[in-house]
């Protein structure tokens, strides 16, 4: 199974990000918008691993997380386009990021010692909203950007570290993402 891992926010904070990007963009084809359901910030792939290494996994990154705090953060802020092939606008994170960042970049080290060796680089503590499509113009994004710059959604703490499991739908490569688990966080605040 392919397997990565990902901070959710609630549902509400992830409600209120999508209405502020309706309300900057309305129903463009200028902008393919991520449906709340699927938005998440991707932390790190695992690859393809057995039902055995999962359940390791899963175990030894819920005895790390429980020294991880739990830190409360927003979406504030954005970005687009930001290294060459990226065709994602990006909600980015407020409040207390460097503990999202203690969360993200303390996976890969978690999980070396199984066999998995990801990136610990690959981390930001950023939410793609859409990406552009074959219709989106500069004055559009530039719109866009500029409107999601001004946004501060509300407070949220985070709880858990999300384990998410890419199941495969058809021939087309398109997958299904299905929760696997939810491994709590330690500390509250930081």
């Amino acid at each position: 199974m392919r397997l990565f891992a990902a901070i959710v926010p609630p549902e509400l904070a992830r409600k209120e990000l999508a209405e502020a990007v309706r309300a900057a963009g309305p129903d463009s084809p200028e902008l393919a918008t991520v449906p709340v359901e699927d938005m998440r910030i991707p932390v790190t792939g695992f690859g393809n691993v057995s039902q055995r290494d999962a359940l390791q996994l899963i175990s030894t990154l819920a005895r790390t997380a429980a020294a991880w705090p739990r830190p409360e953060l927003r979406f504030a802020g954005s970005a687009a386009l930001e290294w060459p092939g990226d065709e994602n606008v990006w909600a980015r994170l407020d409040g207390d990021v460097d503990g999202a960042l203690t969360i993200g970049r303390g996976v890969p080290p978690a999980v070396k010692r199984l066999g998995f060796l990801v990136d610990r680089r690959a981390f930001r503590p950023w939410m793609a909203v859409g990406a552009i499509t074959d219709h989106t113009t500069a004055p559009y994004l530039e719109k866009l950007v500029g409107d999601l710059d001004e946004f501060k959604g509300s407070l949220w703490t985070l709880e858990t570290l999300t384990i998410v499991r890419k199941v495969p739908l058809d021939q087309s490569g398109k997958v299904e993402e299905i929760v696997l688990d939810e491994i709590p966080l330690g500390s509250s605040g930081s």
